[in-house]
């Protein structure tokens, strides 16, 4: 008999608004699939939009989470997924502040928000202040979400050298294959790939035009953890390492993200066990949907498994679900 299928809408508030290039997030909005076994065990995953590729790889994650018992593999062995934080676009005594919680809590990669209106020197400044807070020995990212030109990129990635960043994610649009391949040329730092990547194809684009040292996979966005699969084998042939995001979902999102992470192939240079990945995104929500949370210690993430989850390892928890549940 096949399963009983549920969809849900939900809206869940962010605990306050988190700035990015691209614009302020209040809240998230997605829909949760439940499928329900005759047997009565539940599998669960979750959509960030209405579109194919969102509600295909949520019914996989869904079928995942009924077929199979927890992976405990894909928590590492029990010690977790690594993961960055991610900071707000705030000012540099505010986001140097911020960096160094997250530092004393053990985070060892952080990843920072380039602000909309940002000057050159405004994010100089800014990026020095965090840097100057944490020390050379943690890892720093920066997330532009697509909005510079290829001469603001460049200007502002000089700028930015003294300060080692890890990489740069999406410095110029998506479709800019050429500039980015180009900024490639210009600047010592590294490129990560996130929006443009939307599928294998694009994926297969980025790769063969030389445009990103790095790919950032966001499950939801290219249609399910199987084509996260092929994406990182023909990343790995080309010998660039795949690093996984959220799309800011709630936990039933962010435990596929964990799934796939810890599925990831190695790449010469930088194994996989060693990438820290964005999904340390639950605590920007005011509720995460799930009975027990996504636990992070010392910038390690894992699952709480337990009775009645299945391979996703979480527990789908029903009075969030209808608290944050949107009328049809």
């Amino acid at each position: 008999m096949a399963p009983n299928v549920t969809l849900r809408h939900v809206r869940v508030p962010f605990r306050s608004p988190f700035a990015t290039a691209a614009g302020d997030w209040s809240a998230r909005e997605s829909w949760i699939v439940v499928l329900r076994g005759a047997d009565g065990r539940v599998g669960v995953g979750e959509a960030v939009a209405p579109d194919d590729a969102a509600l295909a790889a949520a019914v996989e994650a869904a079928e995942l989470d009924l077929a199979s018992a927890p992976l405990v593999a894909h928590c590492r062995e029990g010690i977790g997924v690594g993961v960055n934080a991610t900071l707000p676009g705030l000012d540099p005594v505010s986001t140097a502040q911020v960096a160094r919680m997250a530092v004393a809590a053990g985070y060892r990669t952080l990843k920072l928000k380039a602000g909309a209106r940002e000057t050159v020197g405004e994010l100089a400044i800014r990026v020095a202040s965090v840097r100057d807070a944490v020390g050379e020995g943690i890892a720093l990212r920066l997330d532009a979400n697509g909005t510079w030109t290829l001469d603001e990129a460049s200007a502002r990635l000089e700028s930015l050298a003294p300060y080692e960043l890890q990489y740069v994610e999406q410095p110029m649009a998506p479709a800019a294959l050429d500039d980015a391949a180009e900024l490639r040329r210009r600047v010592a730092t590294l490129l990560a790939a996130d929006e443009g990547v939307t599928s294998l194809a694009d994926a297969r684009l980025l790769l063969e035009a030389g445009a990103a040292d790095v790919l950032v996979v966001k499950p939801a966005r290219v249609g399910g953890p199987a084509v996260v699969a092929e994406i990182a084998r023909l990343a790995t042939e080309h010998g660039v390492p795949v690093v996984i995001s959220s799309l800011f979902e709630t936990g039933v999102g962010l435990a596929l993200g964990l799934r796939c992470a810890a599925l990831l192939p190695d790449v010469p240079g930088w194994p996989a066990a060693e990438r820290d990945h964005g999904l340390a995104t639950a605590d920007l929500l005011v509720d995460d949907l799930l009975v027990e949370p996504l636990a992070v210690d010392r910038g390690r993430m894992r699952v709480p498994g337990g009775p009645g989850s299945g391979g996703l390892g979480v527990t789908l928890d029903e009075a969030a679900v209808a608290r944050y549940e949107v009328a049809p």
